[in-house]
């Protein structure tokens, strides 16, 4: 029997047939040089873990389960630095298709905390349609807005009119929004404006969440404070399902 054989990840290579993605794709996806894929394939060499948990989420596999060594390569608390998966000066430098992108690869949690809806709503033409499939398929979705929007159509009845008929969203209004905040699942786009600062000049962090890391940690906490303490607009329309008897 060969080394090669004997050393290989057979976890890693079926997931990625499975996915139906090469070398290449996973390598371009996660930023890094298709020789370093090829070592993860064909020895026991295990990835940083923000590498490991971006493959496992593209193949849809859990990342201990493709490398069951992960937690002895990496420390058990990995740092905010670990869940930085990029800064962007400014929102117009976020690739466009990457609003979007990230809410359709939801599967369980998707948040919207959104002090600039028109802005949305150029990145996102979709997104009602978009929301209202992820809704019926099971996904939460929370919506919070500001409770007293500047201009005269900013609200969400002005600019997303259709949101409000579709079952399920939990839509509510805060005074306090400034930022922008877009989380599905253990991604987040973040902006981080200050005083003074045109909130379209303000840097976007890409999060991804690893663990107990203190970074998106924080902002998850903040966003449960914050819809604790938004007033509803609308109470969630639940699905009805038919039983047949």
């Amino acid at each position: 029997m060969s080394t090669a054989t004997t050393t290989a990840n057979e976890r890693l290579r079926g997931a990625m047939v499975a996915a139906n993605v090469t070398i290449e794709g996973l390598a371009d996806h996660l930023g890094v040089d298709p020789k370093s894929v090829d070592r993860w394939l064909n020895s026991q060499r295990t990835p940083h873990a923000r590498n490991a948990e971006a493959a496992a989420k593209l193949l849809g596999a859990d990342p201990y389960h493709l490398w069951p060594k992960l937690g002895e390569r990496h420390r058990s608390t990995p740092t905010a630095q670990d869940e930085v998966v990029a800064c962007y000066p400014m929102r117009s430098t976020v690739p466009y298709s990457l609003w979007r992108s990230t809410l359709a690869g939801a599967t369980t949690v998707i948040d919207l905390a959104v002090s600039n809806l028109l802005f949305l709503a150029d990145a996102i033409w979709d997104l009602p349609s978009l929301l209202a499939d992820k809704s019926a398929a099971g996904v939460r979705v929370r919506i919070v807005t500001p409770a007293n929007p500047a201009g005269p159509v900013t609200g969400l009845s002005d600019v997303f009119p259709s949101l409000l008929a579709v079952p399920g969203l939990w839509l509510s209004t805060h005074p306090g929004l400034r930022a922008d905040l877009m989380r599905a699942d253990d991604d987040v786009l973040v902006t981080t404006p200050i005083d003074g600062l045109t909130p379209a000049l303000a840097p976007v962090l890409h999060l991804r969440r690893l663990g107990p890391a203190p970074m998106v940690g924080g902002y998850l906490a903040t966003l449960d404070h914050l819809y604790a303490t938004a007033t509803p607009t609308r109470p969630a329309i639940s699905h009805l399902w038919a039983v047949a008897a």
